[in-house]
């Protein structure tokens, strides 16, 4: 189990002479060996940060939207861990927006490493270091329903058959309800600055997403348009670091893409569930409309008292963490500040509901 207490002190030794295989098993350890011929994934281009914390990338086979045909991917993961892991150790997924990466959430991982939990980082294709190239980025679905199929691919090529927190952000949210509607491996859910059915202030109006998107389809189109796209996620409120210029054309179909019209189906089915989530809003959001939150947080079934307001930071109503029924642990946290990131800003408190949502987890396993 984690805890609760002071930090722990990890290790995770990979020597650095030799190329390793990374097997993960499903929520616990991670062991290596020399590469060898019957080798289960090679890990490429790996990055140790420090004992603890690796960022590799591995080969993974994606199904492209033509049907039979695969395409094989260099995918990033970023896996940070307890010392004392085992195979019962709480496993927590990020799904980061678009831009992004599995970076986005380098600090609240090393939070809860400190409290005895693991927590893997994808790189979803054409973000991070899951690079792809020119008009391959037309060959994969980016729907949402195609990212859930991402998903399920990356587990299995990673041997993770259960998630006990799904964390998400901003456009990857839309997979977070997809996934608590369908994927049975998924426990709980963590919605940071989530998205909904609606199109926000930056996506309107949508005919020009549209456009944008069928523009840059054509290889000729492509190539100009591309040069342009930084201006315009700037224009929108998206701080940018050069890095991430790559990944912006994905960023458009995956928004084109991105099933607006199926999200209340699965956030109602997910609360038939009784799917555990908390979500974490601010009221200053320059990317999407916090009300628009709200809204799927209704239709997740939150309750009145199952929301926590915070004014200048401090708590002004609800409690802290709020008491839970064996059934189901829901709650809304709503911030006056703290733009786009609300888990830079709110890491602290974020990482308390996080906390308290594997033992609910746990609790229900027990």
């Amino acid at each position: 189990m984690f805890t609760y207490g002071q930090p722990v002190k990890m290790l995770l030794r990979i020597p650095t002479n030799q190329l390793p295989v990374v097997r993960l098993l499903s929520r616990g350890n991670i062991c290596h060996r020399r590469v060898q011929r019957q080798c289960v994934l090679s890990v490429r281009r790996l990055v140790t940060h420090s004992d603890h914390e690796q960022y590799y990338t591995l080969p993974v086979s994606f199904q492209t939207r033509t049907p039979g045909e695969r395409m094989t991917i260099d995918v990033g993961v970023r896996d940070v861990h307890p010392v004392n892991m085992t195979p019962s150790t709480p496993l927590v997924v990020t799904a980061h927006g678009v831009p992004g990466s599995s970076q986005d959430f380098d600090a609240i991982g090393r939070q809860l490493a400190g409290h005895g939990v693991r927590v893997v980082g994808l790189d979803f294709p054409g973000f991070g270091k899951s690079r792809l190239l020119g008009q391959d980025v037309y060959r994969l679905d980016h729907s949402t329903e195609g990212k859930s199929h991402m998903l399920i691919t990356i587990l299995d090529a990673l041997a993770i058959s259960r998630v006990d927190v799904l964390i998400g952000h901003s456009a990857g949210t839309w997979l977070n309800y997809k996934a608590a509607a369908d994927l049975h491996l998924v426990k709980s859910s963590v919605l940071l600055n989530p998205l909904g059915k609606r199109h926000h202030r930056t996506l309107r109006p949508f005919i020009l997403v549209k456009l944008l998107g069928g523009l840059m389809r054509n290889p000729v189109f492509h190539s100009i348009l591309y040069k342009c796209l930084p201006f315009i996620y700037k224009v929108l409120g998206f701080v940018l670091e050069e890095d991430t210029f790559p990944s912006l054309p994905i960023a458009v179909e995956s928004v084109r893409y991105s099933n607006f019209d199926k999200m209340q189906a699965y956030a109602e089915t997910a609360a038939a569930k009784k799917h555990p989530f908390v979500m974490a809003i601010t009221r200053n959001d320059k990317i999407g409309e916090w009300n628009f939150a709200v809204e799927m947080a209704q239709h997740l079934e939150i309750e009145e008292g199952e929301i926590t307001e915070f004014s200048n930071n401090n708590m002004t109503v609800g409690d802290n963490v709020g008491k839970y029924d064996d059934s189901c642990y829901r709650r809304v946290l709503l911030f006056e500040r703290g733009g786009h990131l609300v888990h830079r800003a709110h890491e602290k408190e974020v990482v308390k509901h996080i906390l308290q949502l594997l033992k609910v987890v746990s609790s229900h396993d027990s």
